[in-house]
């Protein structure tokens, strides 16, 4: 009965008295700060357990989830703040219910689950809550030792929010706080150490001083501050920053941690004592993989030859425990013989690279990188963008070169479409001016020879998927998952290979493998076949010579009357082949010297297209770029083009500079002219002036053959005819002499759209109204909000809203929101999530639905919108669905 009282009289928050303190300080402790810690802790070990980072960049000092694995953090976190938040509430001393008229703090550990609730926040990447907690912990229990913990992580809370001078001057504040008492307590043992704070605790009760700093909190301020300097680019800051975190580290797995890091920096910088960190890094048991990088990056770091960093690295290769990571050794050995220099042997080593790249899409994407930059050196630009492209489809996005190599792969894949079509129409003209005989036995030949170079492509593609086999069993072996999962047991994957071959032969890996004849099959709809269809009966497709495409043609069904389709035999034939012929030469040409800064490679293209001997349109626009290229180099290879282009091309523009090199700023002030008149034209065509605008059309039209507006003149004339004359076909000669000068333009696609128009008749205008839904709908991004998800209507509801309704509860469970089915219509459905703070808040729960696999799977693609409860009755009651989403659209 006495324990009963004690705890009922205990269980006052209002009463200051020993027993309440005790009790309410031993729940906060324990039933709220610890279990919630407690579950942090394991949520991040858990995540840093299975994360894969990324060695090729320089560590975060701490990992902590990013933005988009942090989504599937949230429950942790959710649920640590709701464990404090209660506890703070029934154990607050007095009543925490109106935290701003609260005055003091009797209760011990409220203050640190205040400190939890920000660190969630934070963990969350929700660092302005975290910010104003750390503040409000700061100021408010400035008595505690929290104070200190509150103001570091408030600087935390800054730099992440690029707040960089602010959380400069944080810690600068801090460091005034705590600088006396950490220069009274150095060089002093744990015993003294703790006498002082003992002493100091009791000094603080009567008000004399500051609270004492916590030790712990060293190796915390000091990472802190190699944070911001690493935020502010400042290496040798940082590194300074590091050394003096090392000194308070208390666990081997920071200690190896900045030590890596350290190393990282300095390497940076090509300085040789990387390598002591580095080594440092790995005898404090640095987890598996750090400890791999470590070695790797010690032996690049220098302090020994090229040959005994090779030696260390082959002999790396040879250990077992390394065999998922040859990928990076065979790029390490490259770039070792990349500084001697042996470029042959470094490709060599990165094709290595490549091969041994099987779950590591980023290394086999560095490697591929690597391959372009020395085929791009060696001016091997065809073999420079495939390497290019092939890093572009592997590579993760978040790769800090991925922008640059997918621009450098478009950029060149111009040019290797047109140097393709210069040596596919060199080859098939080549072949055409052979004779009958000769061409019939040379295409025989070309079959012949291109079967051996399948049956050779087929063997090594065996082999290489032999090897990859054979690799992947031994990494199955050394991972030591066992051989109950298929795809760990190798003798079973085999197996199922050799029976899959012997059902089915070789086949490519895409889709609708098993089709035998694709284009047979694709040619019958499934539901028009009525009973058992044996492909075996079906016609088989046949290949007319004339008009099939070799390209599409089976190898083993490849004829040379099918080859001879692509020979341009006849006159009309080679024409066209010139003209793609000349035209990829000049766009190369082009390309080699505006681009790539190769002059002599684009000269020898822009000579080709002269010396082509075809009259063309690039005639004259390559003897001007060798003009221009040798005007100041050599000037008697710029004056036979000059001569050129006066002797075949007097009356063009080329000509006209060359005798004025004013030209074109003459030609510019004429087109400004003609603009001028074009537009005072158009003005006069608003105003109803037609009359004038027709007269001025025809003059341009009649006298002015090098206007530059004179393909607009013709359908400003057709639309001023149109509105004098009641008969419509009058206009029709002067678009269809539109589209006759002017074909493939934007003016002939108007001219015959017009055409169609008075043809067909011309439809009745109808109006609309830019912003629709803004005279029924309300805007606000304050307004409380729900969210609505659509349904298909072959769907489950009941399921679907299953699935919705655990995403919402794990996700969302400090929110409580409420999910519900909304009928719309016989063909509308919605699951509906109320009630949302405000317009940002149902934006975040629509970001994060589309970002979690967890529960929603496939629904993560469903369209979402959110509308305010006074707009969703409006929508509802007058059926405005249509008119919402675009509202929705231009305001949300």
């Amino acid at each position: 009965m006495l324990v009963v009282s004690v705890t009922l009289l205990a269980c006052s928050t209002e009463k200051n008295t020993f027993i309440n303190r005790t009790y309410h300080s031993t729940t906060a402790k324990y039933n709220g700060y610890f279990n919630a810690r407690e579950l942090i802790n394991l949520g991040l070990f858990e995540y840093r357990r299975v994360f894969r980072e990324d060695f090729t960049r320089v560590l975060p000092i701490e990992l902590l989830p990013n933005e988009e694995d942090v989504v599937e953090f949230y429950p942790i976190v959710d649920t640590a703040i709701s464990k404090c938040r209660n506890v703070i509430t029934k154990h607050s001393m007095p009543t925490a219910s109106k935290p701003s008229k609260k005055k003091t703090e009797y209760a011990r550990w409220i203050d640190m689950n205040w400190l939890l609730i920000g660190k969630a926040h934070f963990i969350r990447r929700d660092y302005q809550n975290a910010l104003e907690t750390f503040e409000y912990v700061r100021k408010f229990y400035a008595d505690r030792p929290s104070t200190y913990i509150a103001q570091l992580w408030e600087a935390k809370a800054q730099i992440e929010l690029n707040l960089l001078a602010e959380a400069n001057r944080t810690l600068q504040k801090l460091d005034n706080r705590y600088g006396v008492f950490l220069s009274d307590s150095q060089g002093k043992s744990g015993f003294m150490y703790r006498r002082k704070l003992r002493k100091l605790r009791k000094q603080n009760r009567s008000g004399d001083l500051a609270p004492y700093f916590p030790k712990k909190l060293h190796f915390e301020i000091a990472t802190t501050k190699a944070e911001l300097a690493l935020r502010r680019n400042e290496d040798s800051q940082a590194i300074y920053h590091l050394k003096e975190s090392l000194k308070h580290a208390r666990k081997k797995e920071q200690k190896a941690r900045i030590n890596f890091i350290i190393g990282q920096l300095l390497q940076k910088s090509d300085d040789k004592a990387a390598r002591d960190f580095y080594t440092a890094s790995i005898k404090k048991n640095a987890p598996f993989e750090m400890a791999f990088n470590a070695k790797i990056n010690r032996a690049m770091v220098g302090g020994k030859s090229e040959n005994e960093i090779i030696m260390e690295l082959q002999k790396m290769l040879k250990e077992q425990k390394y065999l998922e990571y040859k990928d990076q050794i065979y790029f390490a050995m490259a770039s070792v013989e990349l500084t001697r220099p042996d470029v042959d042997k470094a490709k060599y080593y990165l094709g290595r690279s490549v091969f041994y790249s099987i779950n590591n899409n980023r290394q086999k994407g560095i490697s591929y990188e690597k391959l372009g930059d020395i085929t791009f050196e060696e001016r091997n630009y065809v073999a420079a963008q495939k390497y290019y492209d092939s890093s572009a489809r592997v590579i993760p996005e978040d790769y800090a070169n991925y922008e640059l190599i997918v621009n450098k792969a478009e950029q060149l894949s111009e040019l290797v479409n047109n140097v393709t079509i210069v040596d596919f129409e060199d080859s098939v003209q080549r072949i055409a001016r052979m004779s009958e005989e000769e061409r019939e036995a040379f295409l025989e030949g070309v079959i012949e020879k291109l079967k051996e170079e399948e049956r050779i492509r087929k063997e090594k593609e065996a082999q290489r998927a032999a090897q990859l086999r054979e690799l992947q069993m031994q990494q199955a072996a050394q991972s030591g998952a066992g051989n109950k999962f298929y795809f760990n047991n190798m003798k079973a994957m085999n197996e199922g290979f050799e029976e899959f071959r012997q059902m089915w032969g070789q086949r490519e890996n895409e889709d609708h493998w098993r089709r035998s004849t694709k284009e047979l099959i694709a040619s019958f709809d499934e539901e028009e076949l009525e009973g058992d269809v044996d492909v075996g009966d079906l016609e088989q497709e046949v290949y007319d010579p004339a008009t099939v495409d070799p390209s599409q043609v089976p190898l083993e069904e490849l004829t040379t009357d099918i080859l001879m389709n692509s020979i341009p035999v006849t006159d009309s034939a080679m024409a066209l082949s010139n003209e793609r012929l000349l035209a990829a030469l000049y766009k190369s040409g082009r390309i080699y010297n505006e681009e790539l800064n190769e002059p002599q490679l684009g000269a020898k293209q822009f000579q080709r297209v002269i010396d082509h001997g075809v009259e063309n349109e690039y005639n004259v626009t390559s003897a001007f770029e060798l003009y221009k290229m040798f005007e100041k180099t050599q000037t008697s290879k710029a004056e036979v083009n000059k001569n050129y282009i006066l002797t075949n091309y007097p009356n063009s523009d080329y000509a006209n500079y060359l005798r004025d090199p004013d030209y074109f700023i003459k030609k510019k002030e004429m087109d400004a002219l003609a603009l001028k008149d074009y537009l005072r034209s158009v003005e006069r065509f608003e105003r109803g002036l037609y009359f004038p605008v027709i007269l001025k059309a025809e003059n341009v039209i009649d006298d002015e053959p090098d206007n530059k507006f004179r393909a607009e003149y013709f359908l400003l004339k057709a639309m001023a005819m149109g509105r004098i004359n009641n008969d419509k076909s009058s206009l029709l000669p002067v678009l269809e002499q539109a589209i006759e000068e002017f074909p493939d333009t934007r003016v002939a696609e108007r001219a015959a759209e017009m055409i169609q128009l008075i043809n067909d008749g011309v439809p009745d205008f109808e109006g609309f109204e830019f912003d629709v839904g803004a005279d029924i709908f309300d805007f606000s991004y304050k307004d409380k909000m729900v969210v609505l998800i659509y349904l298909d209507s072959k769907e489950d509801v009941r399921e679907v809203a299953t699935k919705v309704s655990d995403f919402t509860r794990e996700f969302f469970s400090r929110d409580r929101l409420r999910p519900s089915t909304q009928i719309y219509d016989k063909n509308t459905t919605f699951i509906k999530i109320e009630e949302f703070r405000d317009a940002n808040h149902a934006a975040e729960y629509v970001r994060d639905f589309g970002k979690t696999k967890k529960y929603l799977g496939d629904l993560r693609n469903k369209k979402l919108i959110y509308i305010s409860p006074a707009n969703f009755k409006v929508m509802m009651r007058d059926k405005k669905l249509e008119e919402y989403e675009m509202f929705f659209k231009n305001n949300y």
